[in-house]
């Protein structure tokens, strides 16, 4: 994990920046470099400078003589400060002037970790960067191209994409991915005042391994002069070295209307490398899920994760208007909320302002007794009752999804209008949403009838939950083994035993592996035994929500919990336990009837 360290007079932005950035780095924090932790070395410091009156030179000779080398993102505009002044010219330097959003200044640090190439020996760093070269980071196109821009010296590379896309990533790696010995040299394009770039050259020296400008769309007048001389110099034979150019419009475009010089444009548009924007990359989304989820796990130091199939088709559903940015930030807040072994599409927490809420459902208590449901005394006191703390903070949490949903679509009713492949996609969305809200609201008013118990055979309630999801089961390849015979009668409430079958089936199904088996037995009148290959970790978590535990953070989804209070209030137990093998095994018992 990275160190960052943060210095600024602001109280508020300091804490801020230690929230924002603490679920990826290490954060330290201080109100002035005097007042700072000495210890350890940051990898990226981010500087907010008091107000004038300041000596910048003096905080420059500190950072030259206490901080050398290390980059620097500077909570100020272009024009606030006197870069040259702050730090030497291979000094990798972000601008990111105050207010800021969490999304910008994460980028922000990341891009200044990746371009800190100076350790030779960081092999697993250099291979990382590599990836951004590759599918599925960039398209199969991109990539294409890319790998002759790593091939060949070519003098200029253009990188263009939409923010969010990976340019200043796929950028840096272009650097590592050459092999240049000299260090990475970044400009922002937007900074440059006339002759700046060429005085940052020529102070950098001879040594300079590429020269990365980004922005170049939003780069002033003189800027682009600026821009143009160096291009030619290097044309005409200077010491110029290798050019790569970051911009998020067509230069093409800016040209014709007057905002670029034709000339730079055509020049910088040498090779271009073009990243198309996530929403035009549906089919690539599996495996880019993939390998963020993967390099995020390694960093946040967490067991493999896998994604549920509904989980995958609500991630291709979404437009991602942030791209693989957006797309990074949401499995990395998921992953560092949940942390569990398979992802739902229920726990997928799309946005920030949803983490709370995540949070709020993740610590509730877990359900205690608070008195028998019927006259029959519980046998589980875990079980015995539902608390209402926990219901209305599992009901707020199954609602919340769709009403994220909901709001997301509300939020971009304009983007959505004139494309119909938008609309027809957020119409599922919206159907699925209000589906969810329907069925947990209907799920409540069965847990809250209760009816006179007659007497139940138990092999048709089984029969009819198993053939409501045979379509699922066999998507999965799983092959359902079943002795139907000994399960026998029990007096129950027809219609609660079905919902209890009903969502332990479905909790089920949802984790079995592959071309496994289910085995349905009856073991003894009135005791059903449902028998599954499922992660270890699956079978811990679902054990945990039948025992009785004390201070237990993982609570029971409601479906769960209503299924288990449903079998308890219907004279029945429930209890997991492992099997043979890797099987699970959960056992479902009623007292037979009397004869």
């Amino acid at each position: 994990m990275a160190t960052v360290l943060v210095v600024d007079p602001s109280r508020s932005v300091r804490e801020t920046l230690r929230i924002v950035l603490g679920h990826e780095h290490a954060v330290a924090v201080g109100p002035s470099l005097g007042e700072r932790p000495t210890s350890p070395t940051p990898e990226v410091l981010v500087l907010g400078l008091p107000p004038p009156p300041r000596n910048e030179r003096a905080v420059g000779a500190t950072l030259a003589r206490e901080l050398p080398n290390v980059p620097l993102l500077l909570l100020h505009g272009p024009r606030d400060v006197d870069l040259g002044t702050l730090a030497p010219p291979h000094v990798p330097i972000e601008l990111l002037p105050k207010p800021f959003d969490a999304y910008a200044i994460r980028a922000r640090v990341r891009a200044l970790l990746a371009a800190e190439l100076r350790d030779p020996g960081s092999a697993e760093r250099r291979t990382a960067e590599r990836r951004r070269l590759e599918f599925p980071f960039v398209s199969e196109a991109a990539a294409a191209v890319l790998r002759r821009a790593a091939s060949i010296d070519v003098p200029i590379v253009l990188v263009q994409g939409e923010s969010g896309t990976g340019v200043g990533s796929v950028a840096r790696a272009l650097h590592v991915a050459r092999g240049r010995r000299g260090p990475l040299l970044q400009v922002d394009a937007a900074a440059l005042v006339q002759g700046e770039l060429a005085r940052r050259l020529a102070g950098a020296g001879p040594g300079v391994g590429t020269l990365l400008v980004t922005s170049l769309d939003r780069a002033s007048s003189d800027g682009q002069a600026d821009l143009l001389r160096v291009i030619e110099d290097g044309n005409a034979g200077g010491a110029v070295p290798p050019l790569v150019v970051t911009a998020a419009r067509d230069l093409g475009e800016l040209a014709s209307t007057g905002a670029l010089l034709p000339e730079l444009a055509y020049a910088a548009g040498t090779l271009p490398v073009v990243l198309a924007p996530l929403r035009d990359r549906v089919a690539d989304l599996p495996a880019l899920v993939e390998m963020l989820t993967r390099d995020a796990c390694a960093r946040m130091r967490l067991p493999p994760v896998t994604y549920h199939p509904d989980a995958l088709a609500r991630l291709q559903s979404y437009l991602w208007f942030g791209n693989v940015a957006e797309l990074e930030a949401v499995l990395t807040r998921t992953l560092a909320l949940h942390r569990a072994p398979s992802v739902a599409a229920d726990q997928l927490v799309f946005l920030p302002e949803a983490t709370a809420d995540a949070l709020t459902v993740r610590t509730s208590p877990p359900p205690h007794a608070t008195g028998p449901a019927t006259t029959t005394e519980a046998a589980n006191p875990a079980l015995a009752g539902l608390d209402l703390e926990v219901v209305l903070g599992e009901l707020a949490h199954e609602l919340r999804n769709p009403m994220v949903t909901i709001k997301t679509v509300a939020q971009h009713l304009d983007a959505i209008a004139g494309d119909p492949e938008a609309r027809a996609r957020f119409s599922v969305l919206m159907g699925e949403a209000v589906g969810r809200m329907d069925g947990v609201l209907e799920s409540l008013l069965d847990f809250a009838r209760f009816r006179a118990p007659s007497l139940q055979p138990l092999a048709p309630l089984v029969d009819r939950v198993l053939g409501e999801h045979a379509e699922e089961l066999a998507r999965r390849h799983v092959h359902v083994e079943r002795n139907g015979s000994g399960l026998g009668s029990v007096h129950a409430d027809e219609s609660q035993m079905l919902f209890a079958l009903r969502s332990l089936c479905r909790g089920l199904v949802t984790n079995l592996v592959p071309h496994s088996a289910l085995w349905v037995r009856g073991v003894a009148p009135g005791t059903l035994e449902l028998q599954v290959q499922a992660d270890p970790s699956v079978a811990a978590r679902l054990a945990s929500w039948v025992e009785p535990r004390v201070n237990a953070s993982d609570t029971p989804p409601l479906a769960w919990a209503l299924a288990a209070a449903l079998v308890e209030r219907n004279g029945g137990t429930l209890t997991v336990e492992k099997g043979r093998g890797d099987a699970t095994v959960i056992r479902i018992a009623w007292a037979p009837p009397a004869a």
